[in-house]
């Protein structure tokens, strides 16, 4: 299987939507990254690709990349440091289990989105959105090495 058809047209734009909602609400950046294969530590590799995708660029450093390794089965979720020093301590992993019970259920998509809104949330208490914010980031999920 194309790891780009891990999703159906219709979970991706459940996804963009999702990430849009939350944008519409804070000047946090939010994008998806999949992959098939994370060989070592998914958090580090996640930390790779937030970097590779210019995430850590952003005018309030306040991205927050989720990375999907789909025939490995690992997750992550990376937040830049403007809004991991905002977050309570437990936050991320708050989060990473929610998404993750999901998965269980094979809800991926849900999980996403669910995910995506529960740090949207947390972002526009600690980033909420001005009048000038534009968008930094593409909204559209990334795929590969």
């Amino acid at each position: 299987m194309d790891i780009a058809d891990f999703f159906s047209d219709e979970q991706k734009q459940q996804i963009k939507a999702a990430i849009e909602r939350m944008e519409h609400k804070t000047s946090g950046e939010m994008r998806l990254h999949v992959e098939g294969e994370c060989e070592g530590d998914p958090y580090e590799r996640a930390l790779k690709v937030f970097h590779r995708l210019h995430m850590h660029k952003t005018k309030h450093r306040n991205a927050v990349l989720f990375y999907l390794a789909v025939n490995h089965k690992k997750f992550a979720i990376v937040g830049d440091e403007g809004i991991h020093k905002s977050v309570p301590e437990n936050f991320w992993v708050t989060a990473k289990d929610h998404v993750i019970a999901q998965f269980k259920q094979g809800k991926f998509a849900e999980g996403i989105c669910e995910g995506i809104d529960m740090t949207g949330e947390m972002l526009h208490v600690h980033f909420p959105r001005n009048g000038n914010d534009k968008n930094q980031l593409s909204d559209e999920i990334s795929y590969g090495k």
